[in-house]
């Protein structure tokens, strides 16, 4: 049983890197070899990390974090976290929008007056 729990967090980890990096790649607007270019690392180490078949090295982690300018914990934060953090970030700037419209109206409506 432990090694079934240790198995899964594994690869719960490694979805979170493919997911997270495939992310923060084209949040860039990279293509799997312009991230191996500006990281310094084969095209095939991206495709095969975003792939799940390949785990990196620690130096290959950095210079991924590096070239997409992100924070290396950032690369594996859990893809539901993820989403709840952007859901949440949607949120707050659709709070603001409303609340600068609802002022500019006021303004208009009182300039008018």
């Amino acid at each position: 049983m432990q090694n079934d729990t240790k198995c899964m967090e594994s690869q719960n980890l490694r979805e979170a890197l493919s997911y997270n990096l495939k992310k923060y790649r084209k949040i860039k607007g990279l293509s799997q070899f312009e991230l191996a270019e500006k990281a310094e690392i084969s095209e095939q180490t991206v495709n095969s990390i975003e792939g799940l078949r390949l785990w990196p090295s620690d130096k290959t982690l950095a210079k991924m974090a590096n070239a997409l300018e992100v924070e290396m914990y950032r690369l594996f934060v859990p893809q539901k976290l993820a989403i709840q953090s952007e859901s949440i970030a949607e949120l707050k700037h659709a709070v603001v929008k409303t609340v600068e419209t609802l002022i500019h109206d006021i303004l208009q409506d009182w300039e008018e007056s």
